[in-house]
């Protein structure tokens, strides 16, 4: 009784969704991307948005500012212009009394200024509404704003100080100018109290800090920080900011020493200047986060990426196997070809050997006989030992040791060696001008790729023929559809031959080793494979150009030399 046949089932094969992966793979990868890249970019713009909110707080604080002061100032203007003051430019004195009541009333109105001052040229206090400052007749507190009032004769705001009371206070400064003269100077002391109202009337976020800073780099008004540092220095990040620039934003330190992001604006007609301060890890963070988001997203589509060309590679290797078995058994065809071919030299030089021992033996004593065989056994030996060469070079790669070279210095030996291999039959031709770069190559191993290529070319030409080898300057821009591939300076040896010609269909097979289209036993096909890898390792390439009937043209492409070395 047979056993039923085993039917074999096929399964799915995972291979036909690797496809559909790579497809998911390629179309998510962009998305992962663009989405990182929108995400950090929205955070940036709420960065943005941060400074631009700085800005915008304080080029409205500085016009507040900036009106403020030139309103207190026209008001002193006004009192200066007083007719009770008219008095001083006939060297009078001023009727006490009655410019203190008129002061008394002006003060009403200012809530703002504590004290009105009337002081001479040189600083002595006057009249003091509407009380005596620090209960004494005396000098001006702040003698460097009022001296710059009577050397200019233009108003001037002073330096906040604190005063005998123990409050801090800053003086606005007019001049009393009579018939082009200033007679005295008029002060107003004028309470910061006004310019903290307009800082917290800005609501501010937290964290934040708001300062308005006078001319000496003292603070005038603080907000959102601590409450006692009226009067205090500004920090010297503030100041080095307003010496520099009219505006802008700077990393500094608070007095308290927090680190912040600052956005300020200077008045130009004081002095003074208006400073927003953020937290500088709160104004750092959206980017910090976009920074995260970003190597987030870069993990991730690396990530993906190397699940791709894993994918990738992988389905490139399956699909590589049917090739690789047929290029294995094209090796193997080429192999058995050169084992032919060299199995067939090596026969036909041992025969030349053999031969020429057994005419030595058979005739010892005939000098002329041995002498006429004794050049066609070292000729044999000479064959076979550079088809060993020749095949040892093919297995090892020959390493070549590029030196500089000049072409002219070498010639005289060139046209010898091409004349013997060319052989009685072909004329050579070697042309090499004087203008002609040096060369960095192996000049041994250039020697030997012009061989092989001369031989090519004799055997191309039974028949006999002209063989030229001509050498010139060649500049490669390497441009597309240049048929070198290279770009820069190189020196071309063209060899042309007026042989058969090589047929279309075996021109792009010509470099590949083994390949040949002698006979069988008339060649190994290495030749011309030892040529191009001798000119790819050198830096260069070899270029072919052939009519069938009309002869073959093959370029040899060596790099220029270095000018500055000295060729050998």
């Amino acid at each position: 009784m047979h056993a039923p046949p085993i039917r074999k089932i096929h399964l799915p094969s995972k291979s036909h969704h690797r496809p559909l992966v790579l497809l998911v793979l390629a179309a998510l990868l962009p998305l992962v991307a663009l989405s990182a890249a929108f995400g950090g970019a929205w955070l940036r713009g709420q960065q943005s948005a941060m400074e631009s909110n700085a800005v915008s707080l304080v080029d409205r604080m500085s016009a507040l500012v900036d009106r403020e002061l030139s309103a207190q100032m026209d008001a002193l203007k006004a009192v200066a212009a007083s007719p009770l003051l008219d008095g001083l430019a006939a060297g009078r004195e001023v009727d006490a009394v009655a410019f203190f009541e008129y002061a008394e009333r002006v003060q009403g109105a200012l809530p703002l200024w504590s004290t009105i001052v009337l002081s001479d040229v040189e600083g002595n206090r006057l009249v003091d509404a509407p009380f005596l400052v620090g209960g004494v007749r005396g000098r001006v507190l702040d003698m460097d704003s009022h001296r710059r009032v009577v050397e200019t004769g233009k108003p001037v705001v002073g330096t906040i100080l604190r005063g005998p009371r123990g409050v801090h206070a800053f003086p606005i400064r007019v001049p009393v100018t009579r018939n082009g003269v200033t007679v005295a100077v008029l002060s107003a002391v004028v309470m910061p109290e006004g310019f903290q109202s307009l800082l917290f009337g800005n609501s501010l976020p937290p964290g934040w800090i708001a300062a308005v800073i006078d001319a000496e780099g003292r603070l005038v008004a603080r907000a959102g920080g601590a409450p006692n540092l009226i009067g205090r220095h500004a920090s010297e990040t503030a100041l080095h900011a307003r010496r520099t620039a009219g505006s802008g934003v700077y990393d500094g330190v608070s007095l308290e020493g927090a680190p912040t992001v600052v956005a300020f604006r200077k008045l130009h007609d004081y002095g003074w200047s208006v400073h927003f301060a953020m937290p500088r890890d709160a104004y750092r963070a959206p980017v910090s986060n976009a920074l995260w988001l970003a190597g987030a997203g870069a993990l991730a589509s690396l990530l993906m990426a190397g699940a791709f060309l894993w994918l990738l590679v992988r389905e490139l290797r399956l699909r590589r196997r049917q090739e690789a078995a047929r290029e294995e058994s094209l090796r193997l065809e080429s192999l058995g070809r050169m084992t032919g071919g060299v199995a067939h030299d090596i026969a036909n030089l041992l025969t030349v050997v053999m031969s020429g021992i057994a005419v030595i033996r058979s005739r010892p004593n005939d000098p002329d006989r041995i002498t006429r065989v004794l050049p066609e056994i070292e000729g044999a030996v000479t064959r076979g030992q550079a088809l060993m060469r020749q095949m040892a070079a093919f297995g090892r790669r020959s390493v070549y040791e590029p030196v500089p070279f000049r072409l002219q210095d070498r010639k005289a030996a060139l046209e010898a060696l091409l004349a013997r291999s060319a052989g009685s039959a072909v004329d050579t031709a070697l042309i090499v001008p004087d203008s002609l770069w040096p060369i960095i190559a192996d000049p041994d191993a250039m020697e030997v790729a012009l061989l092989n290529l001369a031989v090519n070319a004799r055997d191309a030409m039974p028949d006999g023929g002209t063989l030229t080898v001509m050498a010139e300057n060649r500049s490669l821009p390497g441009r597309r559809g240049d048929d070198t591939g290279l770009t820069g300076d190189f020196v071309a040896l063209a060899v042309r031959d007026t042989g058969t010609g090589i047929p279309p269909e075996h021109l792009r097979r010509i470099f590949e080793p083994f390949f040949t289209t002698k006979p069988d036993g008339k060649g190994t096909g290495l030749g011309l494979s030892q040529v191009f890898g001798f000119a790819r390792q050198s830096g260069g390439t070899v270029t072919v150009t052939s009519t069938v009937g009309a002869g073959t043209t093959m370029t040899l492409y060596l790099p220029r030399a270095a000018t500055g070395r000295d060729p050998g």
